[in-house]
């Protein structure tokens, strides 16, 4: 809390008041000087109270992903902020200074009119974030003046918002193709008709339906069959996300963060189930909030991080995802792999300079995958 410049000319001229009262025998001066100084006082002290009586609450008008406000970059996202006013009495017109972190966008200063008493008032601010990660409002500053413009006071609230920052939503073209439901069983199939229901027989056992014994089976196999419905295997899909050795200034990490997202969309748009690995994190994804998963898992994921040496890829997976800063975690993932099993790789150390800079927001601008990963996925078998 300090004097504004009014406030040091109400102190300055009141000590002269006094002084002169009682070096030239004015006494009537001293009362002005008193009261100068008093006002200087009590705005000092209106200020202090009412400063600590304000409270300041954020929120985001973005939708909301296991309690996370979830962004993504390039977008618009609206914050609210609100203040409360819990003093009896009005506040004059005040500040707030919303310092961002870094990517959410430049820091923010707003000007309130005041509140009455008890009064509550808001506003709202648009951002869009240019990195992804976890992010938000890092602190919102109150700056508050007395009455008559003569303190001023200055104070952090403590006020944050964090707000998860996804990249963008992309398709990244991954050439293979999950097998089908007839493969992927060991199991004998009825197929009849046109029908797209898969069956198999088995033994009959107490309690099973007559209307479903198959009666062709039966004279075959001179024992009672069944019909039953197979169930139909989902196709599961693997994305192994590396990102061990990123430099934190550095944005190779931002790029095999994309390229993961990437592919698990592709997986998960055609049905497939997903186990997605970033770094130690193992996540296993669905159609309809598995989306929505891998778009805060790719904010979420730490630079640096590494998927474990000993983790263990399904054989029955009929598709794996590499995506690594470098060859040679690249190579070390692939090597734990069965033999045959279809893979693609996107290694963020194997691709030219041009087209990959992330000086301006998330690929120079273009908010798209590499262009050598479009036109060649990197797929190897």
């Amino acid at each position: 809390m300090r004097p504004t410049a009014s406030g040091l000319i109400f102190l300055l001229l009141g000590a002269a008041l006094g002084i002169a009262a009682y070096r030239f025998s004015l006494p009537g001066m001293l009362p002005a000087g008193l009261l100068l100084v008093a006002l200087v006082i009590l705005s000092g002290l209106v200020v202090a109270v009412a400063s600590g009586r304000l409270a300041v609450a954020l929120s985001s008008r973005t939708r909301h992903v296991d309690g996370s406000p979830l962004t993504t970059v390039g977008k618009e996202a609206q914050i609210d902020l609100s203040v409360q006013n819990r003093t009896p009495l009005p506040v004059g017109s005040f500040t707030l200074d919303l310092r961002m972190e870094d990517g959410f966008g430049p820091d923010r200063t707003l000007k309130l009119p005041g509140l009455s008493a008890r009064g509550e008032d808001g506003a709202s601010v648009t951002v869009i974030p240019t990195r992804r990660g976890i992010s938000g409002v890092a602190d919102v500053g109150l700056r508050i003046d007395g009455p008559f413009g003569l303190v001023t006071r200055r104070r952090r609230t403590g006020t944050r918002l964090t707000v998860a920052v996804a990249v963008p939503d992309q398709r990244l073209p991954v050439h293979a193709a999950p097998r089908t439901s007839l493969d992927q069983s060991d199991s004998d199939r009825l197929l009849r008709g046109t029908s797209t229901l898969d069956f198999h027989t088995r033994e009959y056992v107490p309690g099973d339906d007559m209307r479903h014994v198959h009666w062709s089976s039966t004279a075959r196999l001179g024992e009672l069959m069944v019909r039953e419905r197979a169930h139909e295997e989902t196709p599961t899909a693997v994305i192994l996300l590396d990102t061990l050795g990123a430099d934190p200034e550095g944005h190779g990490a931002d790029i095999a963060v994309t390229a993961a997202a990437a592919a698990a969309l592709h997986h998960l748009d055609r049905d497939s189930e997903v186990i997605f690995w970033s770094g130690p994190t193992r996540l296993l994804l669905a159609s309809g909030r598995g989306r929505d998963a891998v778009r805060l898992e790719s904010a979420r994921h730490p630079a640096g991080a590494q998927v474990p040496d000993d983790t263990n890829v399904p054989k029955s997976a009929w598709h794996v995802s590499i995506c690594a800063l470098s060859t040679a975690r690249a190579d070390a993932l692939s090597s734990k792999l069965p033999r045959g099993q279809a893979r693609s790789r996107f290694v963020v150390e194997e691709l030219d300079d041009d087209g990959v800079s992330l000086d301006t927001t998330l690929f120079g601008g273009a908010l798209n995958v590499p262009h050598q990963w479009r036109r060649d996925a990197g797929a190897v078998r």
